[in-house]
């Protein structure tokens, strides 16, 4: 696709996005969201089947959950986060960005990946028992030039979203907020423990719109600083309400382990999430790692076939 092309396309949805964005009325909302629906399909049906399109309209018809869900962001995350997100992850990456992606497979006869996921930083403030990351050190960086590289040569590929991990990426925020401004066609994404996140950091954040966060988080006040740290509860809960008072979006990153699993897929821990302002969540196994690893945080096999049920 031409440059002048991918604009003239960009620019006809942004200005849809817009309009769905500044309707109020839920019905007048549900029109123009299938509205965008046709244009997507006009211009990447190619791409998908038309069934696929027929079942987003299915979806908005209907009004459930993910109609709910979209209203919601809608209505309350900040509108620059809203849009730079509903532009970068929608349009650049999952259409235009498949475009792009398909044909670099084509040309070098490999698998191009959706998503790239880099560590900035080994560092981190935090000595949580456990934890892989500590295991690399806290002595390796990447210079802001090799990050901005990365992100180039993924975006000749089709890839326009990133996944920032650690060590702490965030204490390397402010280099992580220079290159969200410099690749604003990119949705980045950092797991991140919270407790680096201040009123300056969260202005930046909306500022530039395309940067999101999973927040490590393992229970309660008792079990999750058991683990993480004396009062590392009450920095997550303080960084939570910030990103909520702020409009980002934001959700968490929860390790699962042999001790906490009733705790952290309990309905009332998963509705203070909500309360506090998560979006989605993410849980990942603990994975014993190094030779002095605690075997005894391992999931049983029990527990292994209670989580794949609890999660569905």
């Amino acid at each position: 696709m031409s440059k002048l092309a991918h604009r003239i396309e960009k620019r006809a949805v942004s200005i849809l996005v817009d309009r769905i964005m500044a309707e109020r009325n839920p019905a007048d909302r549900k029109k123009t969201l299938k509205r965008l629906s046709y244009v997507m399909q006009h211009l990447f049906g190619d791409l998908f089947e038309k069934e696929s399109f027929d079942e987003a309209r299915r979806l908005i018809d209907e009004g459930g959950k993910w109609f709910r869900f979209l209203n919601n962001g809608l209505d309350t995350l900040n509108p620059n986060v809203v849009k730079t997100a509903v532009m970068d992850l929608g349009f650049e990456s999952a259409f235009y960005g498949l475009r792009a992606r398909n044909a670099a497979k084509e040309k070098y006869h490999c698998n191009i990946p959706w998503a790239i996921l880099f560590d900035p930083t080994s560092a981190c403030n935090l000595h949580c028992i456990g934890c892989w990351a500590a295991e690399y050190g806290h002595t390796l960086n990447l210079s802001f030039d090799v990050m901005d590289k990365i992100v180039t040569e993924g975006k000749e590929l089709g890839c326009h979203f990133y996944l920032l991990t650690g060590g702490e990426p965030l204490m390397r925020k402010w280099d992580i907020i220079r290159l969200c401004k410099k690749h604003n066609d990119c949705e980045f994404h950092a797991f991140t423990n919270g407790t680096l996140i201040d009123d300056d950091f969260c202005k930046a954040v909306t500022d530039v719109g395309n940067l999101s966060f999973s927040i490590s988080i393992e229970g309660f006040r008792d079990v999750n600083d058991s683990r993480r740290g004396k009062g590392d509860f009450d920095r997550v809960m303080h960084a939570m309400d910030l990103l909520r008072k702020y409009g980002i979006l934001f959700g968490t990153s929860i390790c699962y382990t042999r001790k906490n699993i009733d705790t952290v897929t309990s309905d009332e821990f998963l509705d203070l999430l909500i309360k506090k302002g998560v979006w989605f969540t993410w849980y990942f196994h603990y994975m014993p790692v190094g030779n002095d690893a605690s075997l005894d945080l391992l999931p049983t096999p029990k527990q292994r076939a209670y989580m794949v049920r609890r999660v569905r």
